[in-house]
């Protein structure tokens, strides 16, 4: 008997996920960008000269005044775009257009990167939580407490949305190496005999 090992072909693509761990990291994928979107909102609200959530808005405005034109814009604007590339990181791990040879590679840089953000989330809810337990030494400069409050949820959003669907994006890669290490045993070609007949 002779065996024929044979190796499978490429997938056309990554294999998919199951539905429910889909399901889940679309889920956190749309957290996050709400969080984004919360946070990237706020900030044009006081770009704009809004004074929503600000406790001392005279001297949050005024320190614009200080600023060259370059430095001025990215204070005013800066943290909107960082907000809105959160967005296309979040989208781009969980949609197919995010899986083009070159953008994939530099979504999970920036998705390692923006994972941290839920670091710093969960480190400034610890220390508003402090500060609303009696804490009175933590600062809180010109922005209210609640503004505090909303603006590390929304890190934590972003940060955790990216590090799980990073995770999950592992996750796909792993399988994909697996696959192409994988071997066929199940193609058994018998011996062909050749019987010739008696005389």
């Amino acid at each position: 008997m002779t065996v024929v090992l044979t190796r499978r072909p490429h997938a056309q693509g990554p294999p998919a996920l199951p539905a429910d761990r889909q399901r889940r990291a679309k889920e956190f994928a749309f957290l996050g960008c709400a969080g984004a979107l919360g946070y990237g909102a706020m900030k044009v609200v006081w770009a704009l000269g809004g004074t929503a959530g600000l406790r001392n808005p005279e001297h949050f405005h005024a320190i614009d005044n200080g600023l060259n034109a370059p430095e001025r814009f990215f204070d005013r604007w800066g943290s909107q775009i960082l907000a809105g590339l959160a967005i296309v990181i979040l989208l781009g791990l969980v949609y197919s257009w995010g899986n083009k040879r070159i953008l994939r590679p530099l979504l999970r840089t920036l998705g390692w990167a923006g994972s941290l953000m839920a670091v710093v989330g969960v480190y400034g809810l610890i220390l508003i939580t402090l500060y609303f337990a009696g804490d009175q030494g933590i600062g809180r400069g010109d922005l209210s407490a609640g503004t505090y409050l909303f603006t590390y949820i929304c890190f934590h959003d972003v940060g955790r949305g990216i590090r799980r669907n990073r995770l999950a994006d592992s996750t796909t890669e792993n399988l994909c190496a697996e696959g192409r290490q994988s071997i066929d045993l199940t193609s058994i070609a018998p011996p062909h005999r050749n019987r010739s007949n008696r005389s």
